[in-house]
């Protein structure tokens, strides 16, 4: 097994080229996410969400796809502890794969701001600039060439969305005055 491993480095190697990541840049409210390809399920049209009682002002309710309920969520109100932002005409919701093995909430509905683009990602490319908000939900935040985006802490989210939605979390957002 320990030449194989030596092997298969070699070859790694012997390309002189990094492992390309296939992404989504996601225009969210007032964000761009760089998510992979692989979460995404589908982009369908804002459809009004039925409410959630007691509900965080960042889970906007659910909605019905593919005879489920999925929770949607706007990601820029969770991550400023503000409400939702309003719904244009180029708003989306964009079906996301939860990465637990929930079978409570196998999808997220994430609002979208316009239609994500596709994206091909070198880690060389990507620069790490720091979260000082130390945002719920953000794995990073980095620099994608000229423009800044975040990569989204999906486990952490699907829990966030899981809990607001069907039962009582302590923290739902981090108050201004905690960070």
């Amino acid at each position: 097994m320990l030449n194989r491993r030596k092997s298969e480095r070699r070859v790694l190697r012997a390309t002189g080229r990094s492992p390309e990541m296939h992404c989504m840049a996601i225009p969210t409210h007032g964000e761009t996410l760089l998510l992979p390809t692989t979460v995404m399920e589908e982009v369908v049209d804002f459809q009004q969400p039925t409410a959630i009682e007691s509900a965080p002002p960042w889970l906007l309710g659910h909605i019905q796809w593919e005879n489920r309920q999925v929770p949607v969520f706007s990601f820029t109100a969770l991550i400023n502890g503000t409400d939702s932002e309003a719904v244009t005409p180029h708003s989306k919701i964009m079906i996301l794969k939860s990465l637990t093995e929930s079978g409570r909430v196998p999808y997220l509905g994430l609002l979208l701001g316009d239609l994500p683009h596709p994206v091909s990602v070198k880690p060389e490319d990507l620069e790490e600039t720091g979260d000082d908000k130390k945002s719920l939900g953000v794995f990073r935040r980095i620099s994608l060439g000229e423009k800044e985006a975040i990569i989204p802490d999906l486990d952490r989210l699907t829990h966030l969305v899981t809990h607001a939605a069907f039962g009582a979390l302590p923290i739902t957002r981090l108050d201004k005055d905690e960070a």
